[in-house]
């Protein structure tokens, strides 16, 4: 029986124009010795992962996958160089109890840029909030200026 998701189902960072890359990671992997196109291919589903929900997950639909790699359906068929790259382009990626196909790099990656827009937008809130409670603060003394001068 495949694993759980390794990440939750609600993380969306299709938002973030940017994914981190390990650059030295990338030079040393596997993927980076395989031929231009494959690496290429992969590059584009890492890519698509990132903007998927949730993050660093593909589909797990062979035509939507390789379209996202540059790859379309021709006549009903998958294009023969997609075949011919197909399992080095998803290497890295596993196919998990929910039917997607997760990339533990990307997944990596995508937690802890998850993490960190939490933490903008907790901080987003809280400035808010202060910005709220100035508000109110500031409209109570003007109502109470008013009472005072109605008083007088």
């Amino acid at each position: 029986m495949p694993e759980p998701p390794p990440i939750e189902a609600h993380v969306d960072l299709r938002d973030f124009p940017w994914m981190p890359l390990d650059v030295q990671r990338v030079r040393a992997s596997t993927t980076a010795q395989q031929s231009g196109d494959a690496f290429r291919a992969a590059v584009l589903l890492w890519c698509a992962a990132w903007h998927e929900v949730p993050a660093g997950s593909l589909p797990n639909s062979e035509k939507l996958i390789a379209g996202m790699a540059g790859y379309h359906v021709q006549n009903g068929h998958l294009p023969d160089e997609w075949l011919a790259i197909r399992e080095a382009a998803l290497r890295g990626f596993k196919q998990h109890s929910d039917g997607r196909l997760y990339h533990r790099v990307i997944v990596t990656k995508a937690i802890e840029a998850w993490g960190h827009k939490q933490g903008r937008e907790a901080e987003k809130l809280k400035a808010k909030k202060q910005r709220d409670q100035a508000r109110e603060r500031q409209r109570r003394r003007r109502e109470r200026q008013r009472q005072q001068e109605q008083n007088q």
